[in-house]
């Protein structure tokens, strides 16, 4: 009966301690993951210190850049004419906590076959869910504007399997895709999008190129860090305990 007992006590000892190294082991992995990330933020914002102070760009200095470039952070000073009647709304986009779209659309540049996809801003969504917002387009179709380059990663975050444009125009999405853009209107687009700077009663420019500060990254590190040297210690002292116990008996 002992030595049955014994076995018992045995096996949950190790399950226990299989448990704790599991969970210690996601800690610190968490840990790294976060620490990885405040590097990377911290690399992305010396990118667009250095982008900065290059100020504001022509059309044909961006062009003249070499191919394997990153253009992420560059402001460029760009005029075009806009497809007003082929345009995107991204949806479930917040601004001062409220709900609602970023107007994208393509702009073609005078000399250019491919269009640039121009993230305008923010709209309000209206309170029926099945309708969209209008879009009140200036007169002119012509214009003249200063965006902010970003190339690589625009999908950004979402639980949508694809973007899901919808049949017409104009199309509801969940993330922004140029090479389905490209489909949709049947011709080539530049391999980044451009965020519009200055709002000019069409849409409310929101666009950060940080939303989370590599700061944050490293406290998230120390706090999971901290976490897993937490249930390691706990889990010691309690075996511990538990084996005085088993003496004791």
């Amino acid at each position: 009966m002992q030595l049955i007992l014994w076995r018992k006590q045995k096996l949950s000892s190790i399950i226990a301690i299989c448990v704790v190294v599991f969970a210690v082991l996601i800690c610190l992995r968490l840990s790294v993951w976060q620490y990885q990330r405040g590097e990377q933020k911290q690399q992305q914002l010396s990118q667009l210190a250095v982008s900065s102070q290059q100020g504001v760009m022509d059309w044909q200095a961006l062009q003249n850049l070499p191919d394997g470039v990153n253009k992420t952070g560059l402001q460029v000073k760009v005029s075009g004419v806009v497809n007003k009647q082929h345009y995107w709304l991204l949806d479930n986009q917040i601004y001062q906590g409220q709900v609602g779209y970023d107007l994208l659309a393509a702009v073609s540049i005078k000399g250019e076959t491919a269009p640039l996809i121009v993230n305008f801003g923010w709209l309000k969504a209206p309170a029926d869910r099945n309708q969209l917002p209008s879009v009140a387009w200036p007169s002119s179709a012509l214009i003249t504007a200063t965006v902010q380059i970003k190339q690589g990663q625009l999908q950004g975050f979402t639980l949508a399997d694809d973007i899901g444009a919808e049949s017409g125009w104009p199309k509801r999405i969940q993330g922004v895709d140029l090479a389905i853009f490209s489909r949709q209107l049947e011709q080539p687009l530049h391999a980044f999008i451009g965020y519009r700077k200055e709002a000019d009663g069409l849409a409310t420019p929101h666009y950060k190129s940080v939303v989370m500060g590599p700061d944050k990254h490293y406290a998230y590190a120390v706090q999971w860090l901290l976490i897993g040297l937490a249930c390691a210690v706990i889990a010691y002292f309690s075996m511990r305990r538990r084996h005085h116990e088993n003496k004791s008996t």
